[in-house]
């Protein structure tokens, strides 16, 4: 088995000192937790254009293409490597992975990214169906209002996704992530 995780990129008011922080800081950390409790390798790809605005999906296509991806893999991703995660599973239907796990989701809801990022994709259980062990989404009552109206949509046309709802998480920034161990199907 393995881990592939997705970060996400800065919205265009943040600074490149802060970008590490609210990329996922606890992804580290989860890599670490993975390797020593279960002995699991966790790939951490690094994608171009590490702003919402320059995103460019074809790019991260080919990045993702690179990894090690198979029926024991699990995808992970947080906000705009979130909705990647959804759009890679839906653009590759023979695709076929253990499970996806994504951190305050972005998908571009409202269209803001000029490169069309998230187009070309419908959200439906058939992405579910990709899994073995489903699709799990972990959201926070005071996140952003993007990520909210992204997370609104997803669970709306997937109703088969497994949600954890969380308060005052913000955007999952915190260095670490605990409850993720259990939602992960190590």
């Amino acid at each position: 088995m393995n881990i592939v995780f997705c970060n996400g990129v800065m919205p265009p008011e943040m600074d490149w000192e802060t970008r590490e922080i609210y990329m996922g800081g606890w992804k580290y950390w989860l890599q670490f937790m993975s390797e020593k409790q279960h002995d699991i390798i966790m790939q951490i790809p690094m994608f171009p254009h590490a702003h919402a605005l320059l995103m460019k999906y074809d790019e991260w296509e080919k990045i993702m293409d690179f990894q090690d991806i198979n029926e024991n893999t699990i995808l992970i991703g947080h906000s705009a490597g979130g909705g990647f995660v959804l759009k890679y599973i839906a653009t590759h239907p023979e695709l076929k992975i253990k499970q996806a796990i994504l951190v305050a989701p972005w998908i571009d809801a409202s269209h803001e990214q000029p490169n069309g990022f998230y187009n070309g994709f419908k959200l439906n259980n058939d992405i579910v169906n990709q899994t073995k062990d489903g699709i799990d989404m972990l959201i926070s009552s005071n996140d952003m209002i993007d990520i909210k109206n992204s997370t609104d949509k997803i669970e709306k046309e997937i109703p088969n996704i497994r949600v954890h709802k969380f308060e005052n998480r913000g955007h999952f920034t915190d260095s670490q992530l605990p409850e993720i161990l259990d939602i992960i199907k190590y």
